[in-house]
């Protein structure tokens, strides 16, 4: 972008320094450019680089990771709080809204001793102004964390049957958590 070009810069000098760095941790840059229209710059890193801000719930013995994006609030309720649609689906009203709720423990078919609605908590999420009720025993805390694939084999194992994971992390006292996709739960 100078105007001049130099021996150290306008020569894509820069570029070259991010190119060979991105490329040393496995992942691609690519540069698409239209003279008079612009440049775009795609930059692809690999998952296992990602991290993100997540709240970690807990579900029986399993931790599950939600982006911090997704999340609007967290709140209690009670069970004549819950209200049924025609198909018997769970639902909440939050300021004048309808939203589903989602139960984890069955969705996943974890043990837990928390199945009462007033026990635990709900945790609302937001994905494309669409919201959806998540139902946890408990929140555990917010923090950064690693996002990796979700092993082979749990893919081969449960192909068609895994959905709403976008992959796990190792948390800090070395117990595995499973980071959910709100938008894959909401599908």
């Amino acid at each position: 972008t100078k105007e001049q070009v130099t021996d150290v810069s306008g020569r894509g000098v820069g570029m070259d320094v991010v190119v060979k760095n991105i490329e040393e941790i496995g992942g691609t840059v690519l540069v698409d450019s239209l003279p008079g229209h612009g440049t775009t710059v795609t930059m692809k890193i690999p998952l296992t680089l990602a991290i993100i801000d997540g709240m970690t719930i807990s579900v029986g013995d399993t931790r599950f990771t939600v982006p911090m994006t997704s999340i609007k609030e967290s709140f209690r309720i009670n069970e004549e709080d819950v209200i049924r649609d025609p198909d018997n689906n769970e639902m909440i009203m939050v300021r004048g809204e309808a939203h589903p709720i989602l139960r984890l423990h069955k969705i996943y078919q974890v043990d837990t001793p928390v199945t009462r609605i007033q026990d635990g908590i709900i945790m609302m999420c937001e994905y494309q102004s669409q919201k959806l009720c998540l139902f946890a025993d408990a929140l555990l805390g917010e923090q950064q964390v690693v996002i990796k694939p979700l092993p082979e084999y749990i893919k081969r194992v449960k192909k068609g049957k895994v959905r709403g994971l976008a992959g796990c992390t190792l948390l800090g006292e070395g117990s595995i958590s499973l980071i959910l996709d709100v938008s894959g739960l909401m599908n």
